[in-house]
């Protein structure tokens, strides 16, 4: 993460505007959009689309709810699932006209990955189930902790992190399998 402010911390100073809210967060985001979306085309098309929608509802943020930066990854898990959705359909869709598609370019997850070192594991990641990719994404791409991923999903932490060990689980025996 940063070191610079948090949500938190900047609230504290006073109301967080819109400005302040993407400074923060934009580099998480996006490092969280590039490892749910198959393209740099949608991982930017989502974090674009997560962030506006934090901004457009920056006054509706009630504190007794919960933190800040709770709400703010709540919204984005959101904009990633129903992004995820609307590919899905559009899939479908040109399943069913029988339409073929053009090849998707590397995506930014691909880049990433690719540094790492392991196709293996990038190829692996990309077949893991959406919930799985998601909680990997927000856990080691945006960097939260388990309270805030499990606050992000609509979780208790306990069960975040037992669902990111399953999801790790499942990534390692994949992995496996492909040695093998």
């Amino acid at each position: 993460m940063e070191a610079t402010l948090s949500l938190t911390d900047a609230k504290q100073a006073g109301p967080v505007t819109a400005e302040e809210l993407c400074r923060i967060y934009s580099a998480s985001v996006c490092r969280f959009a590039g490892m749910v979306s198959p393209s740099p085309a949608d991982a930017d098309d989502l974090a674009q689309d997560a962030l506006l929608r934090a901004v457009r509802s920056l006054s509706t943020y009630d504190p007794a709810r919960g933190s800040m930066e709770t709400w703010l990854w709540r919204i984005v898990s959101n904009a990633a699932r129903d992004a995820a959705g609307r590919r899905q359909r559009l899939r479908d869709v040109v399943l069913r006209l029988g339409i073929m598609t053009p090849r998707e370019s590397e995506s930014v997850e691909d880049v990433v990955l690719e540094r790492l070192g392991d196709a293996g594991l990038r190829a692996e990641l990309r077949r893991l189930p959406w919930r799985d990719r998601t909680l990997l994404a927000l856990r080691y791409g945006a960097d939260l902790d388990m309270h805030q991923v499990g606050a992000a999903v609509g979780l208790n932490s306990e069960t975040a992190a037992r669902a990111i060990r399953r999801a790790l689980a499942r990534l390692r025996a994949r992995l496996k399998e492909v040695k093998q």
